[in-house]
């Protein structure tokens, strides 16, 4: 039933957003707005979904969603005065977000406003209960024995827990038995629209729902799922019910807005196409933290299951043992990892019966979208061989092209999810230089025009008159003030929240700026909180030169970016998920894929450096930054504050171009469309990366004519507007492997085309036929030389010098010290070797920059000593260590053993085996120089390196399987008597009888 025609509940939802943030701009006063909403709960009253619901598309829940804003909003401190009333439209605000179908917005209304701890009467709870079905084992307790309310919501629980429709008929039953008897005409209403709630829980019931696929998923997966999530969100109701998730053959591409469970359907969609039979699937996730989430959530809900999980995460390598064959298969890897598998394992490829990509317009980002892109055309070219082609899922929030991504990977149209539906409200504003924060109506779908302007506050800068210039000096001088106004704007939303805030950076040196502005102002956590106690111990314990850091997390701030250490970013992760902190600065690093509690994100720089020139941040990475805040089951609301930084280049940042700009950016109407990388990369960089994507499509497609037209044919780029210029390239990149000009080519020419030994060889390792072609001729120099020594510092030294400038090497300031040596980059070719030393050594990061000979000569102030004990913050040690931590990331763990296998490929196909390539990759990735230190490392046993090269070493002088009277001597000689360390070490070793490096030779 649709409310009275008088009701404008979009107006009403308006005004209740711009008064609750004590904003100007509302045209009707609280006592108005709440007409409409309570208008629009007495049309839905005494209604149940079955009885009008066709779908779940948004706009047939407007009025109802815009009721619940408008009284969750009303409920807060800043909306209705009286406490009391604040307490009854918190109460029908939970209500409302049920009646809506959106039970997590409704659970997420009771626990901030702490509804369950309040004096509520057995109906209210009840039609909490109804409104939120995830707290109905909460409630059910605190109601009396044996009485129909207890009865209700006790079967609403089991019903949950089982999806036994019978259970679910009792809990119907006891609701109609206590409307009839309820004295109250308050309560009487309350449960009266309870009825709605409750046909939402009986069809979004998780277990009701996958019941009946039970037999297609892995044994008691369901019940794990529903005790993670016992109530699907309509969006995924949707996807499962009428596309065809679970289907084993179906390809789909999943378009839903942030937060509306893709990630559970990609899974789903995995799982059920793995079923119960032994098999291989696969999850791709491009950022490391996002496959972390991925990885936790699968092994819990497969826990107890025969599945085996991998999550294979960082450099080129070999993969663990993987066989579908003789069982489930889970792998979650970056696409670089996934690539590797499938150049090192092709046997593979024929049994992957399901592929999800996540943050599939990842497509159109540079070098590992052309690694994407090259991957899924792979895939789909097997086809032409014979091998089985894996059903494609593929996710994203942000595809306004989603026709172009369909037809390329053959998703039929019906099979592309879309919606609207969104479970918490995603307001965008703008805080600009004339001093006023601005809410916009953004892309609500309760909203038309993305730019309006809904209401303002005045709230100035606390630093006003900026310069606008394109010189370095005065816009460096500039800074400091311009991060005062955006530590005033975090402290500021921190202050009407309570909770979270995001604030993202173009750079990590403003990250850790920003957040020591921010934290001055605040005050010290009493008592610290767990999550924080915890990473300031692992400062003190391992990290001295971050106790900068731990001072500001003692207030509750920090700073996330790729040059901490890896164990201190995920303990700020889980400091977040914990709500312990008040704001985080990041790089869009964390601002992307990853599902964190955040309130309020502030966008620091709308500009952003592309390595060539700064430009306005594209709108895709908006959109997927912005969707970050207001997370589902944790808030009703989100806000995205732009600020309107207007330092930088006057062609950007002038007060005639700068609006402009932003609006193209932020309140566009339509997303630009992404585009394939084989165009939007660099011609050369383009060239080489798919050079090595063509490689690996020969060795999987040995049968296929002309292979460089039908991987066109195959390929995204083929549907974008300059395919032309993408067949070009492809062209010329096949051109360049068949190339015989410099010795043996890389594949033979004849059809079809077929690798030669040295393309089979280059094709396992990896690399571009360019790279290739310089890695072997550095290794049959150092053959010429007539050196066998096995000295991997020697050899490691000389393959950086010789390959550091090659496309796969992505460290661009050690290119330059490559291209130049008299240049000043932050890694010097003649510090290579002690660096290499230092690092096989297992001393730390901080100490090998430490003992550098430039640094120690270093006149500096503050001295080196201090930095290094976090005595005191300084700039410009922390920047130049950023960049040491950069090379060590990227070119030692990285990219060096990368070099290494490849060479071992490289090596074995002339016949030279005398040198241990790939036990001396691993030795560079864990910074160790021994097997069992290595191995100790990779089963993340000890993070610690020096702790790993210890134990490894004395593990190595053992002649056989070291028994457990050996470990335990050697874990207490080593790690200490009675440490926690030592004892993980032995009851590691103790359930895993047998288990040693492959490259322990003794066993």
């Amino acid at each position: 039933m649709s409310p009275p025609s008088w009701v404008d509940y979009r107006t009403a939802e308006r005004n209740a957003a711009v008064s609750a943030r004590e904003f100007t701009g509302a045209t009707e006063a609280w006592g108005t707005v709440l007409t409409h909403a309570q208008a629009v709960l007495a049309s839905r009253t005494d209604t149940r979904a079955e009885e009008h619901l066709d779908s779940y598309e948004f706009s047939e829940w407007h009025d109802l969603v815009a009721a619940a804003r408008i009284l969750d909003l009303a409920a807060t401190e800043s909306g209705l005065r009286d406490a009391d009333a604040r307490s009854t439209a918190a109460v029908l605000a939970a209500c409302a977000f049920g009646m809506s179908g959106t039970a997590v917005s409704a659970a997420a209304t009771i626990e901030s406003h702490r509804l369950l701890a309040s004096d509520l009467s057995p109906s209210e709870l009840v039609a909490l209960a109804l409104s939120a079905p995830m707290h109905s084992s909460k409630i059910f307790p605190d109601l009396g024995s044996g009485t129909a309310h207890r009865s209700c919501v006790e079967n609403l629980a089991a019903f949950l827990a089982t999806g036994d429709g019978h259970q679910m008929d009792a809990a119907t039953g006891a609701l109609d038995d206590i409307i009839r008897d309820e004295p109250s005409s308050w309560g009487g209403y309350l449960l009266r629209l309870g009825r709605l709630s409750l046909s939402h829980a009986k069809r979004l019931s998780t277990a009701r729902v996958l019941r009946a696929h039970e037999s297609q998923l892995p044994f008691r997966y369901v019940d794990r799922l529903t005790d993670d999530s016992p109530l699907l969100l309509p969006s995924q109701y949707e996807a499962i019910s009428r596309n065809g998730i679970l289907s084993p053959s179906t390809n789909l591409l999943i378009t839903l807005p942030t937060g509306t469970g893709k990630t559970l359907l990609g899974e789903l969609a995995l799982l059920g196409s793995l079923g119960r039979e032994p098999g291989l699937v696969c999850y791709i996730a491009p950022y490391v933290a996002l496959g972390r989430q991925v990885y936790d959530k699968i092994t819990r809900h497969t826990r107890g299951t025969p599945i085996r999980v991998h999550r294979l995460v960082g450099g080129y390598r070999e993969p663990v043992s993987i066989e579908p064959d003789d069982g489930q298969e889970v792998v979650i890897a970056t696409p670089e990892r996934f690539d590797a598998l499938m150049r090192i394992r092709p046997d593979l490829l024929g049994s992957i019966r399901c592929i999800v990509f996540d943050e599939a317009h990842m497509i159109g980002n540079g070098q590992r979208g052309i690694r994407l892109e090259g991957i899924i055309t792979r895939l789909r070219l097997a086809a032409l061989g014979g091998t089985d082609v894996p059903r494609f899922i593929l996710l994203s929030a942000v595809l306004s092209n989603s026709d172009d991504i369909a037809q390329w990977i053959g998703v039929d149209p019906k099979d592309v999810i879309r919606g609207t539906w969104r479970p918490s409200a995603k307001r965008l504003l703008r805080w600009t230089e004339d001093g006023k924060l601005r809410l916009h109506a953004g892309d609500d779908p309760l909203r038309a025009d993305p730019k309006e302007t809904l209401g303002e506050r005045l709230l100035p800068w606390p630093h006003e008159d900026f310069l606008h210039s394109d010189h370095f000096g005065v816009n460096r001088k500039q800074e400091p003030r311009v991060l005062q106004n955006v530590a005033y704007l975090a402290r500021f939303q921190h202050a009407q929240y309570r909770q979270p805030v995001l604030c993202v950076c173009a750079t990590r040196a403003k990250t850790r700026h920003l957040a020591n502005h921010i934290s001055q102002d605040f005050s010290l956590l009493e008592p610290l909180p767990a999550s924080i106690l915890a990473i300031s111990t692992l400062i003190d314990q391992r990290y001295p030169y971050l106790r900068p850091l731990k001072e500001a997390l003692h207030r509750g701030v920090a700073y996330h970016n790729s040059s901490l250490p890896h164990d201190v970013r995920e303990g700020i992760e889980e400091a977040v998920a914990d709500r312990a902190l008040r704001v985080v600065t990041a790089t869009t690093t964390l601002a992307e894929g990853v599902d964190l509690p955040f309130r309020v994100t502030i966008l620091a720089d709308w500009i952003t450096f592309d390595g060539a020139k700064n430009r306005p941040m594209e709108s895709l990475l908006f959109k997927n930054i912005a969707g970050r805040c207001g997370r589902a089951g944790q808030f009703t609301e989100g806000d995205t504050i732009i600020f309107d930084n207007p330092v930088g280049s006057p062609q950007l940042t002038s007060p005639a171009r700068r609006p402009r700009l932003q609006d193209e950016v932020f309140f566009a109407d339509s997303q630009p469309a992404v585009r394939s990388s084989f165009v939007r990369e660099d011609k050369q960089e383009a060239i080489s990366a798919i050079g090595s994507q063509l490689l690996a499509a020969i060795g999987e497609c040995p049968e296929l004519d002309d292979l460089s037209s039908t991987f066109f044919e195959f390929s995204f780029a083929r549907h974008s507007t300059e395919s032309s210029q993408a067949a070009e390239r492809i062209r010329l990149a096949f051109a360049d492997i068949l190339d015989d000009s410099d010795g043996e080519p890389l594949a033979i020419a004849a059809s079809p085309a077929s690798l030669t030994e040295f393309g089979v060889a280059a094709n396992q390792g990896g690399l571009s036929p360019g790279s290739a072609r310089q890695l072997r001729d550095a290794l049959r120099e150092l053959k010429s030389e007539g050196s066998d020594r096995e000295d991997l510092i020697e050899i490691g030294v000389k393959l950086l010098r010789s390959m550091g400038d090659v496309t796969e090497q992505g460290n661009h300031d050690f290119r330059r010290a490559v291209a130049n040596p008299k240049s000043r980059p932050a890694v010097r070719l003649d510090e290579l070797e002690q660096i290499l030393d230092s690092w096989l050594a297992g001393e730390s990061i901080e100490t090998i920059f430490a003992s550098l000979p430039r640094i120690q000569r270093s006149r500096r102030k503050p001295n080196l000593e201090s930095w290094l004990k976090g005595v005191t913050e300084d700039s410009t040690w922390t920047d130049e260590f950023a960049k040491f931590h950069d090379f060590v990331r990227e070119c030692l763990e990285f990219f060096l053993p990368w070099l290494l296998r490849a060479a071992q490929t490289l090596m074995d196909q002339e016949g030279e085996t005398n040198r241990p390539w790939r036990q001396w990759a691993q030795f560079i990735e864990f910074g160790v120089d021994s097997p069992w230190g290595a191995f100790l490392r990779e089963e993340r046993v000890l993070a610690d390196r020096s702790l790993a090269r210890l134990v490894g070493r004395r593990l190595d002088q053992l002649e056989r399987q070291p028994t457990s009277k050996q470990v335990t001597q050697i874990a207490q000689e080593t790690l200490g008597d009675d440490s926690q360390l030592a004892n993980q070490l032995i009851a590691w070793f103790s359930l895993r009888p047998g288990v040693a490096p492959m490259s322990f030779q003794s066993v």
